[in-house]
């Protein structure tokens, strides 16, 4: 097992991670925690076969109270964290307790608010069981809920105690979930680390390889998901050392995301997280192409990376929008205010090459209009679906 320690600021936090390391987990787990008296246990319902052996084990050194949640993004507000809240007050559960998030990103967000909240704030401890959660969103002391505005408009700073993954939960998300999930490190190569261009193409390709049923098959999927770990964390550790807020320098790592959200968001979850961040990735492309200079092998180095991530025809996905809709969300993106922004304006990230993003002094983020941004959505819907492929 992997230890890797994360620096968000002054705070260190461990993650831990391997290839069937489950059973080490538990142990890991009281450590970390320390004079611990009882834990609640988040747990995605989809998931809880892979809960099982965990917390059975965790029984057998102190209580554990368990709390399933249905992980749909309906399901990412301010009730299901008061819920969680109340489960572990009903449960008896002290400051000296603490609250283990088992799951996607919805599970480590609204757990996560529930721990910066509950007694005014008790002990995390992140188990992500995605692509997206494992590489991405526990590498973040961002927890956040929706409004009915938008994605992430309620939300606070906690750092975790503690961040495990068994690589082998990822295993069996599926293929399509697995694949779109990877937008994220497409996204830390495009905006942090170019020079990961090659490892990303490689794991890719050794997942493109896997034979669920043969040990080779699974020994290079695993292989695959520890180096696109390594990824995630390479590109954003130096960020999160001297900006844990994300609120400066480590804005970029929200490329993608001022469409993608109001996708996601407008869609109710039926697309992915990962999927709504690669669209918003080509629309921001576009916008770069058109305002900011990004060059012609830039952009297309954009449409070559995301056609490994199996996204569907982008006609079928984004045609049938409701472009009001994703107006209004992006009207209330959780970036305004970061700079000066006119009403008919969206702050975002943009670049003006690979690794290189624009720069509206002294932050990542510039202003766009609406329209634009519109017509470079527009522009990706009407892409061949060769150009994903």
């Amino acid at each position: 097992m992997h230890d890797y320690r994360l620096t968000f600021g002054e705070a260190e936090v461990p993650y831990l991670y391997g290839a069937g390391c489950t059973a080490e987990l538990a142990p890991a787990i009281i450590e970390a925690l320390g004079d611990v008296d009882a834990l609640l246990f988040v747990v995605d319902r989809t998931v809880t076969g892979h809960a099982a052996e965990l917390i059975d084990r965790l029984a057998g050194s102190l209580r554990v109270e368990v709390h399933v949640v249905e992980a749909l993004e309906r399901n990412k507000t301010l009730t299901a964290t008061q819920s969680i809240m109340e489960s572990a007050v009903d449960a008896g559960l002290t400051r000296r307790s603490a609250v283990v998030a088992m799951g996607g990103g919805t599970v480590g967000n609204v757990a996560g608010l529930a721990a910066s909240l509950l007694f005014r704030g008790t002990r995390l401890v992140h188990l992500p069981t995605t692509p997206v959660a494992a590489f991405d969103a526990t590498i973040s002391i961002k927890q956040g809920v929706n409004l009915r505005a938008g994605k992430n408009l309620c939300g606070a700073y906690f750092v975790p105690t503690l961040i495990a993954c068994d690589l082998a939960w990822l295993t069996t998300v599926p293929r399509g979930e697995l694949l779109t999930g990877l937008a994220e490190m497409v996204k830390n190569v495009l905006v942090a680390a170019p020079a990961l261009e090659d490892k990303l193409i490689g794991a890719l390709d050794g997942l493109a390889q896997r034979d669920p049923g043969g040990l080779r098959g699974k020994e290079r999927t695993t292989q695959a998901l520890g180096q696109l770990l390594e990824i995630g964390i390479e590109a954003k550790a130096p960020y999160l050392r001297t900006d844990p807020r994300e609120r400066g320098d480590a804005l970029v790592f929200e490329y993608g995301h001022t469409v993608g959200h109001a996708i996601e968001f407008v869609n109710g979850g039926a697309v992915s997280h990962g999927e709504a961040v690669a669209w918003g990735m080509l629309a921001a492309a576009e916008v770069g192409r058109q305002r900011y200079g990004l060059g012609a092998s830039d952009v297309a180095t954009h449409y070559r990376l995301m056609s490994r991530l199996d996204l569907p025809d982008p006609a079928r996905r984004l045609g049938g929008l409701d472009r009001d809709a994703i107006r209004a969300v992006l009207a209330a993106d959780n970036k305004r205010g970061y700079g000066p922004c006119a009403a008919d304006e969206v702050l975002m990230v943009v670049l003006e090459a690979v690794g290189q993003p624009a720069v509206a002094p002294p932050l990542p983020l510039v202003p766009v209009p609406a329209e634009v941004l519109m017509a470079a959505l527009d522009t990706v819907a009407q892409a061949t679906q060769g150009a994903l492929r």
